[in-house]
């Protein structure tokens, strides 16, 4: 029989319509805006033509949004630059990069300026296409071109710059160096000058740095940008993309290289902060709920895939309350610093150790043969805990309890485990506490 829809469906209907096209519409809105206040020129190109152009890239290259829509990307490059651009971009397409490449384009009016430019695939209006960036670097080429010119000129703007700079010989010994380099490294003149640059990079960075090199000099490239790692006289780690070029002698033979880069330090420590703080418990520093899930995702994985066992474990600080009430929070929060730094003394560096909020921590056990592991590993944390806790004048003595879940046994994804092994720890409370219980359901038990 075939239905009707009602008047009710259709509003229905015409309500969710409604929501999808407004959730589309913002979505849309909030890409729009960033594309416009992306600080590089960006465009989109499906089979060779511009698709989409932001605001800047019309500012860049002079022509309208009308004017560069349909037109071949290709025609705007310098003639003699397009088959470079071409086999640069198919390289950055098929995975090798996405690598930034430079090349020479003409604006509307016809000036030839410089670019830096990054592709990358995506998908537009459901067809494959290629995103870029766009970024004018015509001073800094004038710079270049302006320091291979002019020795005089070249020494007197690279010693009143704040980017570090320096040539090295094909031996790797400094040759030069500005005193920004000298500043960044903490050595002095007279120290930099013919010192094996290795003695100033980071161990990890030293080899792939000198394969880069040697491949410059076999093929007679173009400089390169790499991220590098300083190591200062004093020890310090400073941090640097620098763009690695060829140094070469009257007759155009490579000689050495120089480099050019500005301290990014203080930005990656930020980074390296900001990601701190998003997966670390401030008070404690211990690992948070997310890194625990993530470590806990890869411990599932590998158990899975070598036929082992792994056990969750959730501790409760008993009366942890009467702490913060009789001493003061100052002294709780000194409590469950020294617990986690405790509960980490107690178990292996391949184990993890997070807090989960207030007075609750985790325990996580990856690769175990047997139950028998997780339980003689929950002995000896109630064993430690029963000894008193000294902060500044107060012995402190407080007990834990303890849940733990086993996979595969009690679970076999995140979220399960988690609320098995907090579902065994109050079962600990309500008889007691200062105990341990492993997870299972009989349905003798009400929780």
């Amino acid at each position: 029989m075939k239905t009707t829809p009602t008047s009710r469906d259709k509003q229905k209907g015409s309500r969710a319509s409604e929501r999808s096209r407004q959730k589309l519409s913002e979505s849309s809105g909030l890409a729009q805006a960033l594309l416009c206040c992306a600080g590089t020129g960006i465009y989109i190109v499906q089979d060779g033509k511009f698709q989409y152009v932001n605001s800047l890239f019309q500012e860049l290259t002079g022509y309208s949004e009308l004017e560069l829509l349909g037109k071949y990307s290709l025609n705007l490059v310098y003639p003699e630059d397009r088959e470079t651009v071409r086999k640069k971009a198919i390289e950055s397409l098929k995975g090798y990069g996405p690598l930034p490449y430079e090349y020479r384009f003409m604006k509307k009016n016809g000036d030839v300026i410089w670019v830096l430019e990054k592709v990358t695939s995506t998908e537009y209006k459901g067809e494959r296409a290629t995103v870029g960036s766009f970024m004018d670097i015509t001073e800094r080429k004038r710079l270049e071109e302006a320091l291979e010119k002019s020795e005089e000129r070249y020494r007197t703007i690279l010693e009143n710059m704040e980017d570090a700079y320096f040539e090295i010989d094909l031996a790797g010994n400094f040759t030069f160096f500005n005193d920004s380099m000298c500043r960044a490294l903490g050595y002095s003149r007279e120290e930099l000058m013919g010192m094996d640059s290795r003695v100033c990079t980071a161990q990890e960075d030293a080899e792939p740095t000198y394969e880069t090199l040697a491949e410059m000099y076999r093929t007679g490239g173009l400089g390169k940008i790499i991220s590098l790692k300083f190591v200062r006289k004093d020890g310090g780690i400073r941090f640097s993309d620098t763009r690695i070029s060829p140094l070469r002698n009257e007759k155009g033979e490579i000689v050495g290289f120089r480099g050019i880069g500005r301290d990014d330090t203080e930005r990656r420590r930020l980074e390296q902060k900001l990601d701190e703080m998003a997966t670390h418990d401030p008070l404690t520093g211990l690992p948070n709920r997310l890194l625990l899930s993530d470590r806990l995702a890869v411990g599932l994985t590998q158990a899975q895939r070598n036929d082992t066992k792994l056990a969750v474990m959730m501790l409760d600080l008993d009366r942890f309350k009467n702490v913060n009430d009789t001493f003061g929070h100052s002294v709780g929060d000194e409590l469950l610093r020294a617990a986690g730094e405790r509960l980490t003394g107690l178990v292996r560096k391949s184990d993890t150790v997070a807090r989960m909020g207030g007075d609750e921590f985790m325990v996580l056990l990856p690769q175990i043969a047997k139950i028998e592991d997780a339980t003689r590993v929950t002995q000896k944390i109630l064993e430690a805990f029963r000894k008193p806790f000294v902060l500044d004048a107060y012995q402190i003595h407080i007990t834990t309890s303890i849940g733990i879940a086993i996979y595969p046994e009690d679970g076999e994804d995140v979220e399960t485990l988690f609320k098995n092994a907090d579902t065994a720890m109050y079962w600990v409370k309500e008889q007691g506490r200062d105990n341990y219980e492993l997870y299972w359901y009989d349905g003798t038990k009400t929780l």
